[in-house]
């Protein structure tokens, strides 16, 4: 016989698969629920931009979304006398850009939430409103690399140069990260590094995209030129990719479930013994 849970006069009862049998009060139970489907947000609120957070302990997914806009940038000259780092010279550029989507990973440990290494940016010609929707792009932008990772083109940030202060929240780390992807200087680093970004991948899907100057032109002529730019399209749905982001991502070699997979009763078991266990330390 299989584990096997009974709630019964205000008590869960645990039955094992291995014939051991824990028992607790059903308000813990509700508690120990309540703690593996809410996000640890810190007792910070959603900072203004975020679409969508999932949490899959011991990950927190947290899309964030900036608007359609034109927007400052620095752009690397093409008389730079370095391809990226120290020496390379920019020029600042606006750019009619589409709603920039960014995908932030975050793992929890000791309690806290630090944003890891695996984050992405995508493009989309309208905002995201549901997990079906269909709509993502690659990013046609410098700094942005095209990694195959299984089945799948990830769009990464490179964030070797990012770092966080001591004790700083979640909030602040996705500022922290924003700042970088859009406050640096956008070079050559990815064609060096992982052989390719999104913009030189992306050359070819519009006349008025490449090279970088027409691009300025048309953004002059129209700032909501973006919308109308064809870009790469991400083979998949937003949901899928939110679901790629936790299967790449598992801890002690057990993968984490989906948001649609119901939790076996095994799993709930462990997870209340190690909530028992937790409690009778703290």
């Amino acid at each position: 016989m299989g584990d096997r849970i009974i709630i019964e006069n205000g008590k869960v009862i645990f039955d094992t698969e291995e014939g051991q049998r824990y028992e607790c009060p059903e308000s813990r139970m509700a508690e120990l629920l309540r703690e593996e489907s809410t996000p640890p947000l810190e007792g910070c609120l959603l900072p203004d931009g975020v679409k969508f957070v999932d949490w899959r302990p011991p990950y927190l997914l947290v899309v964030h979304q900036y608007p359609a806009q034109v927007r400052q940038m620095r752009w690397i000259t093409n008389d730079s006398a370095v391809p990226y780092g120290p020496g390379a010279t920019y020029r600042p550029i606006a750019l009619s850009l589409p709603y920039a989507i960014t995908f932030a990973m975050f793992s929890q440990t000791k309690g806290r939430l630090a944003l890891g290494g695996s984050n992405e940016l995508y493009f989309s010609n309208q905002p995201q409103r549901t997990r079906s929707d269909r709509s993502l792009g690659y990013p046609a932008l410098l700094n942005v690399s095209h990694i195959k990772k299984g089945k799948r083109k990830l769009s990464w940030i490179c964030t070797e140069h990012l770092a966080h202060k001591p004790n700083e929240d979640w909030t602040k780390q996705l500022d922290n990260l924003l700042h970088h992807m859009w406050g640096g200087g956008f070079n050559l680093s990815s064609e060096h590094h992982e052989g390719a970004s999104w913009y030189g991948l992306s050359k070819g899907i519009h006349p008025d995209l490449s090279p970088v100057e027409k691009w300025e032109k048309a953004s002059q002529r129209n700032n909501l030129f973006a919308l109308g730019v064809p870009w790469k399209p991400v083979p998949m749905t937003f949901g899928e990719l939110v679901d790629c982001f936790f299967a790449e991502h598992h801890g002690a070699g057990v993968p984490l479930r989906s948001a649609h997979t119901p939790r076996k009763p095994a799993g709930l078991i462990h997870s209340f013994l190690t909530h028992m266990n937790t409690a009778m330390k703290s």
